[in-house]
Order: C-alpha cells, then sequence, then structure tokens
C-alpha cells in the first residue's frame, strides 16, 4: 500500500515539476515578445526605429529571466527539508 502511494507522490511530484517549468518557458517567451512589440510600437508612434524595440527586447529579456530564476528558487527551496516557503512567489507570504 506505501509503494502505490510512494508512486503516486512521485509521479505528481513529476507533473508539478513539469507544469512549473512549461510555465515557465512561455513566461520567458511571452515577456521577451511582449516588450519587443511594445518597443516596435513606441518607435513606430514616435519615429526612433530601432532603440525603442531594442530596449523593450531587452527590457523584456531582463524580466522574463528575473522570473525565470526567481521562479526556479522558489522550486528549489520547497524541495528542501527545512521547507519555509510553500508559497509560490507570486502571492503574498512567500
Amino acid at each position: 500500500m506505501d509503494e502505490k502511494r510512494e508512486e503516486v507522490t512521485k509521479k505528481e511530484s513529476w507533473y508539478a515539476a513539469y507544469s512549473i517549468y512549461s510555465v515557465v518557458g512561455i513566461q520567458l517567451a511571452a515577456s521577451v515578445v511582449t516588450g519587443l512589440l511594445f518597443g516596435n510600437y513606441l518607435d513606430k508612434k514616435i519615429g526612433t526605429t530601432p532603440w525603442l524595440t531594442i530596449i523593450g527586447l531587452i527590457l523584456g529579456s531582463v524580466g522574463g529571466f528575473y522570473n525565470l530564476f526567481r521562479i526556479v528558487n522558489w522550486h528549489r527551496e520547497r524541495n528542501e527539508p527545512s521547507n519555509k516557503s510553500p508559497h509560490p512567489p507570486f502571492e503574498k507570504g512567500g
């Protein structure tokens, strides 16, 4: 009975890790594309091509990687034996 429970726990843990890392990848791509599109829009509106597109791309990349490191660190800390922060990084208290 305990073996089946342990197997289910491992399977759920794998699904949780898979979902967290897929969301991280999607968020990274979305932040880069959003920064690029917003910078491009401002460039066309103001007429400063290509400077705001480049700045938007850089800001989107920095924001995406910041979020990536934040979530990966949260997931790593959550799985350590001395678990002190069960809350995801996007909730208050975590």
